[in-house]
């Protein structure tokens, strides 16, 4: 039964994290901060990673310590994604572009963690191989991990864009 319960909260963690980050609407006045073919090949490979996750999940046999880290991590990581993106408003574009005329956010989540959104995210591939990394075949974990360092090494120089651009408007 504990394991079922764990599956349920992962699975709805998953689903509503899933769903925040993958806005693909395209904007006016959206600019690219990095080569658009190093955005497209983040929005394939950070799918690799979810399916992943999702299906270590199924392969849980009994629920440790580790894992209920990683519903904690997964969880908090999901409420930064959320918070986030609600806070940005209109204002938010999908990671690796900006909208020209933007100004750096200060209120809400943004007031206490410059990059909620993007350390939600890290957090999130953290709990996600805490969970697959002794679940599943070796090739799939290093595809995965494969992916988790795209995505962070993107993540890492998108945030630092970013900052500069916003504060060239400050």
């Amino acid at each position: 039964m504990t394991v079922v319960i764990y599956q349920i909260l992962q699975i709805i963690t998953l689903v509503l994290f899933t769903v925040f980050i993958s806005d693909r609407r395209q904007k006016p006045g959206m600019t690219p901060l990095v080569h658009p073919k190093a955005t497209r090949f983040l929005k394939l490979s950070y799918l690799f990673p979810i399916l992943a996750y999702g299906y270590s999940l199924f392969r849980i046999q009994t629920v440790g310590v580790l894992d209920w880290f990683s519903l904690v991590f997964a969880v908090v990581a999901t409420i930064l994604v959320i918070k986030g993106k609600l806070d940005l408003g209109s204002h938010h574009t999908w990671t690796g572009y900006y909208l020209k005329g933007s100004q750096r956010i200060r209120r809400g989540i943004y007031g206490l963690i410059p990059h909620p959104m993007y350390t939600g995210i890290i957090l999130m591939i953290s709990a996600c191989s805490l969970v697959y990394l002794f679940r599943l075949p070796w090739y799939m974990t290093a595809a995965a991990f494969i992916s988790c360092s795209y995505v962070v090494a993107f993540l890492v120089l998108a945030a630092q864009r970013e900052d500069t651009v916003l504060s060239g408007i400050e």
